[in-house]
């Protein structure tokens, strides 16, 4: 599966970030798509035609002719994108999800003047013939040019939205971010480890990170500009001595960083201060200057006492030879992707106590699903939590395989593009040589019987997405045997059903943004991270979306393992329900939300079949243009749009 990867690493890059874009407005319906095929050519099945801002208002249905100034962009597929709904407008089929891999590696805009390779002139003038009267009036727009610049097409959108200029040039920021680090990987691509590789090895090995964010490779320090060659997966550990009343501490943290600062020491050859009002709390260098800004009252050692580490995909989270089955979570001032990378005093005082009173009472297969416990933590005790949430540290325990087994990240196996392999190669199809549907269905049927469990019983919806999601394999034949999740500050929890499921009241700390009113609302959360990122990419990579066989497989076992009765069961696998709620990444960015969620109707793809329509429900038709443009009143409450979908199913025909 080519995905640009025969182009140089500049054109690559910008066709990564300006992809994933679109696949997002598209997707998230803050622009409207339409679908028209090419019957004739051999690079693509069809084009989608991107429309303007100014269309988003003219619902549902547009009549008049379309012109040069509508069309926001035009974009070559390889074949169909997934529709919203059956109707055959004049101007195609309404696209209601396109994802980055449904894209040939090129982007166009209307121009008068052909700019670029005469050889591409045929297949332009392809895709023009596609938009001629009476529904497109071009003009003297008859004319093809490549988008090379993915801040252009930002630009270009954002200056006909509502949106503060200092969030609109922040955007702007990462995106060309996102586009300089993921030139430098495509510059420098890493070599692809193998099943005797170790676990930080294949941590370290992405190439491109989240499937479908524009920020997907997004790095920058709020207190200097962008460091270019600095190597992140390779930090120093620094440390900080902070009295002890001026800390909140969880678990047996303070004993074991002593210990671990005294290795530090001793290879220094500096002492530690002796103080025991005082805790010495590990920090990340590149948070030193954060500290020294916002807390004048904790002192940093000299640079002189510091440590090693090894970064894993997330960057913050580093394991240090001298902690042995340790991993340490830091805070850290960084914006990765749209996000700051800091820690808060929520997660900091949930995860220890979640592992102890609420983890061994969970429905979970343990031959098949491990979960990373946190036992330790510390946070700065401050009344602004936006003050705290630089000054925190988790410890978490790291899974250790038996002998002839590989760990390995699930972000991983769903990379290409590694040195010295052919171009559009995904790693799970190279390492583990799944050609047949049998042996690609394990890994499906065993995410499924290891992630739900919890969510059906407990109302546990885990971030199950690819880079929290480990596999076990079995390093001999390559079968995949069961899985590890890590990362407890992005879940969300019914409290009532853990209550009643697991006879444990744990108490959250008022506010928590983990804590959901309604059961239904622990169902986006694990949509968006297990299907939508996690599922939807596999299934993609391993050529099961266009035939629908991935599709299926993932329906067949989410029906084996979801109880008669159960709400998912209407939700997820009613055939007539072809919505569900999912999280914007792109209106959560222009809302500069960042714990809040934001979520929009998106195709339910567990019901996606390519040989019948993929539809709006069929019992109301227009079910999902209504929620659509009723989004910015729904968008702030998943319970009201699940009702609606439960209510629609429920009618009568």
């Amino acid at each position: 599966m080519s995905t640009g990867s025969a182009l140089p690493p500049s054109k690559h890059a910008a066709f990564a970030v300006t992809s994933r874009l679109i696949s997002c407005l598209v997707t998230e319906q803050l622009l409207r798509g339409f679908y028209i095929s090419i019957s004739k050519s051999t690079r693509a099945s069809g084009v989608l035609i991107v429309l303007s801002t100014h269309l988003i208002s003219e619902k549902p249905i547009i009549t008049r002719a379309l012109r040069p100034s509508d069309i926001f962009a035009i974009v070559p597929l390889r074949h169909p994108p997934v529709f919203s709904g059956t109707s055959l407008h004049n101007h195609g089929r309404p696209v209601g999800l396109v994802d980055p891999l449904d894209m040939v590696p090129e982007v166009f805009e209307l121009s008068e003047t052909m700019i670029g390779c005469p050889e591409d002139d045929k297949f332009r003038k392809e895709i023009l013939s596609c938009l001629i009267p009476p529904p497109w009036e071009l003009g003297r727009f008859s004319a093809l040019t490549l988008v090379e610049n993915p801040i252009s097409l930002w630009r270009k959108f954002v200056d006909s939205v509502v949106i503060q200029d200092s969030l609109r040039e922040a955007i702007e920021k990462e995106i060309q971010s996102s586009y300089d680090y993921q030139l430098l990987a495509y510059r420098s691509p890493p070599t692809l480890p193998s099943l005797a590789s170790s676990p930080i090895e294949w941590e370290q090995s992405l190439v491109a990170g989240h499937p479908t964010h524009p920020m997907h490779r997004t790095r920058l320090l709020p207190l200097s500009t962008a460091i270019s060659d600095y190597d992140w997966y390779h930090p120093r550990i620094r440390f900080a001595r902070v009295e002890r009343s001026n800390l909140a501490l969880l678990g047996p943290l303070e004993s074991e960083m002593r210990k671990l600062a005294k290795k530090a020491a001793a290879k220094s050859g500096r002492p530690l201060p002796d103080d025991a009002a005082s805790v010495l709390v590990p920090v990340h260098e590149l948070q030193v200057p954060n500290i020294i800004s916002k807390f004048p009252d904790i002192e940093i050692l000299h640079p002189d006492i510091s440590l090693q580490a090894l970064a894993q995909s997330s960057i913050r989270t580093v394991i240090i030879p001298e902690l042995p089955g340790m991993a340490l979570k830091l805070a850290l001032g960084v914006k990765i992707s749209s996000a700051l990378r800091t820690i808060s005093h929520y997660t900091a005082d949930f995860g220890p106590r979640f592992s102890t009173d609420i983890i061994p009472k969970l429905n979970i297969d343990p031959k098949i699903l491990t979960i990373s416990r946190e036992p330790a933590s510390v946070v700065y005790s401050s009344a602004d939590p936006d003050v705290a949430k630089h000054f925190t540290a988790i410890l978490r325990e790291e899974f250790q395989p038996k002998a002839g087994q590989a760990l390995i990240v699930s972000a991983a196996l769903l990379e290409m593009d590694h040195a010295g392999l052919p171009g559009g190669v995904s790693v799970v199809e190279s390492v583990f040589k799944l050609d047949t549907y049998e042996r690609r269905a394990t890994y499906i049927q065993l995410a499924c019987e290891a992630l739900l469990p919890p969510l059906i019983s407990n109302g546990v919806a885990f971030e199950a997405h690819a880079q929290n999601v480990l596999v076990r394999f079995d390093a001999a034949t390559g079968e995949p045997l069961g899985f590890v999740i890590r990362d407890l500050g992005g879940l969300r929890i019914h409290p009532e059903t853990l209550r009643q499921s697991t006879g444990v009241d744990f108490q959250f700390l008022p506010g928590h943004c983990v804590v959901t009113a309604t059961l239904e609302e622990t169902y986006p959360k694990f949509y968006h991270t297990f299907v939508h990122n996690h599922m939807q990419r596999l299934i993609r990579i391993l050529g099961m979306h266009c035939d629908g066989r991935g599709w299926e497989m993932l329906r067949e076992h989410m029906d084996a393992v979801i109880p008669a009765g159960h709400e998912l069961r209407n939700i997820w696998l009613n055939p007539d329900c072809r919505v569900v709620p999912s999280k914007c990444l792109m209106r959560m960015r222009m809302r500069d939300s960042y714990r809040e969620m934001v979520y929009s109707p998106f195709p339910n793809m567990v019901q996606y079949r390519p040989d019948e329509e993929f539809a709006a429900p069929k019992r109301v038709p227009s079910f999902y243009q209504y929620i659509c443009s009723m989004y910015d009143a729904l968008s702030s409450s998943p319970t009201h749009i699940l009702s609606l979908l439960r209510r629609t199913v429920a009618e009568p025909k």
